[in-house]
């Protein structure tokens, strides 16, 4: 039999876990390809695309897309290298962590990959409900909706949620369905991975038909539909072009080729800010994903689910987005890609498709996302790292469902519904996602360089090289996204670090991969010491014990009567 990480199941029988519950025995389909195929379809499959194509280029965008998938791939063979040596219990990417690297490395980013999930909640509903008013109450939105602006200001006195709370009736009504769509939600998460399943089927079967309807029409369509959409100082925008050559080219280079006036017109649209932009929401979107690892103590068999569940979903949805990326390239103005996020629906057969595509894509995501937050929560408190968080190991009997954890979480996004626009801590939330992938990729790199006689998974599409060059791919996107957020995030790690090095008083009942370095390390100097020549000028007594010259306690330990 093989032995697991941890010869026992760890730290997390500490407290909160009932022995006799039950456990949910979810599949490979409806526990890991469903879940993470619908949050990398999310929103921005549908309104960010084109935007990356307007500015980029299908070249630059399949290339930014491609950078993106390296990153995952490298990411899914270390967590699945992971998942399949020994148990795998609940708390996904945290409890990989915190069971090579330890309860420092693992406490510390579980807490920020946790409140990341929380607020990841609140960014989609606020989505959600965007769509919903724009399309059937349009007399709540601002006059803007559709429009992207690269021309993003930050307050310079630092008081970017100053006037959070005043807010207008139509930004107070916004809240009002944006709160009660999140209840709606909060009340899926509760009843459990039941119900959690069942509702995935429904929103994945919306989701694929606004997908086959949307992209359908952009690549069988003879006459593509004229868009007729008042768009800055353009009007009547055809979508129609004759040759994807078109549009092979970042935008500023295609039109300085061809003599286009754009660039006087928009001069804005060449601000450094949309390129990051553009890798941010869009390539990052189809990137690294734990949502299935997140369900792992839910799953009947999550060394099976977890490594080919997940290659599969990430690898479905990048095929929709090639075939998004080259049909919208072919088939629709640049000038509308790079500054209307509708494009979508003005060029669909029936703009309710891509309507429904985004309000489902939001849901699911939402829906997960609280879902996976709940679990890693549970899994951090069972460990006991936080005393304060202790209540929130609870279980139920029936499939041990983290139901006291789910209602911080909910309050957690709740919270960020009121305080309004948060798309400031945006890109350090993507940070927190990054940096805990990255911990996950050197998890595996450093179990398998220990040659620890236990680590022997049963993936085998796995190399330490592959684990490290995923790690530094990660850290890399994070610099180019934002240094000055790539160091905060970096200084947040830190800081929880140091705390439970200091604070968390249960060291010795964990067992990390801390010890296995260091005797591989210090058997390799040996063997170098070994090896090399003793020169005087370097000579230094190599003493193992001191004796006294006489008496019994010197015979004793010289083995003599």
């Amino acid at each position: 039999m093989r032995a697991p990480l941890i010869n026992n199941d760890g730290p997390a029988t500490l407290s909160g876990r009932d022995p006799h519950a039950s456990h949910n025995n979810l599949g490979i389909i409806n526990g890991c390809y469903v879940p993470v195929l619908l949050n990398i379809l999310g929103a921005v499959l549908f309104s960010r695309v084109g935007f990356s194509v307007g500015f980029l280029g299908w070249a630059g965008s399949l290339l930014l897309f491609c950078f993106s998938e390296s990153i995952a791939y490298l990411t899914i063979t270390s967590f699945s290298a992971l998942v399949t040596n020994g148990r795998m219990r609940g708390g996904g990417a945290y409890y990989m962590i915190s069971r090579s690297l330890g309860p420092a490395f693992g406490g510390s980013c579980g807490l920020l990959f946790w409140l990341t999930y929380c607020l990841n909640v609140t960014f989609n509903t606020v989505a959600f409900t965007e769509m919903f008013v724009t399309t059937f109450l349009p007399e709540w939105s601002g006059g803007n909706e559709g429009q992207i602006d690269c021309n993003v200001e930050v307050d310079p006195s630092g008081n970017a949620f100053a006037n959070t709370f005043a807010m207008s009736p139509e930004q107070l009504k916004k809240v009002a369905v944006s709160s009660f769509t999140l209840f709606l939600v909060f009340l899926v998460g509760f009843k459990g991975a039941g119900a959690f399943a069942r509702v995935n089927v429904v929103i994945f079967s919306g989701l694929m038909l606004s997908l086959a309807v949307g992209i359908g029409t952009i690549w069988l369509s003879r006459t593509p539909r004229a868009i007729e959409k008042k768009l800055m100082f353009l009007v009547n925008l055809s979508g129609a072009l004759e040759d994807i050559e078109a549009e092979l080219l970042p935008s500023r280079w295609a039109d300085a080729q061809k003599g286009n006036l754009s660039v006087a017109l928009f001069p804005f649209a060449w601000s450094a800010d949309c390129p990051v932009a553009s890798l941010d929401g869009v390539a990052l979107s189809c990137g690294p994903n734990g949502k299935g690892a997140n369900l792992s103590g839910d799953l009947a068999d999550p060394g099976f689910a977890i490594p080919y569940g997940t290659l599969a979903a990430v690898s479905t949805a990048f095929f929709f987005y090639i075939m998004l990326i080259f049909g919208q390239a072919g088939s629709l103005d640049r000038i509308a890609l790079q500054f209307d996020m509708d494009v979508m629906q003005d060029a669909c057969i029936n703009q309710y498709f891509i309507v429904m595509g985004i309000s489902t894509a939001c849901l699911s995501t939402s829906l997960g996302s609280l879902f996976g937050a709940s679990r890693i929560l549970q899994a951090i408190a069972r460990d006991n790292i936080y005393p304060c968080l202790r209540p929130f190991a609870y279980g139920s009997r029936t499939g041990d469902e983290p139901r006291v954890a789910i209602v911080l979480c909910w309050a957690v996004a709740q919270i960020g519904l009121m305080l309004g626009d948060l798309s400031a801590v945006a890109p350090i939330l993507t940070n927190f996602f990054l940096i805990t992938y990255a911990l996950t990729n050197l998890s595996a790199f450093f179990l398998a360089i220990s040659k620890v006689p236990n680590y022997r998974p049963h993936f085998k599409y796995t190399h330490p090289l592959l684990s490290l060059l995923g790690a530094f791919l990660t850290l890399a996107a994070m610099v180019y996204l934002n240094a000055l957020f790539a160091l905060i995030t970096v200084l947040f790690v830190l800081a929880l670090f140091v705390y439970i090095t200091f604070s968390f008083k249960e060291h010795s009942r964990w067992v990390d991969i801390s010890y296995a370095l260091a005797y591989k390390v210090a058997v390799a100097a040996l063997r170098t010491m070994e090896g090399q020549r003793r020169d005087p000028k370097y000579w230094r007594a190599s003493l193992a014990l001191l004796l006294p010259i006489e008496g019994r306690e010197a015979t004793s330990l010289l083995g003599r009567p």
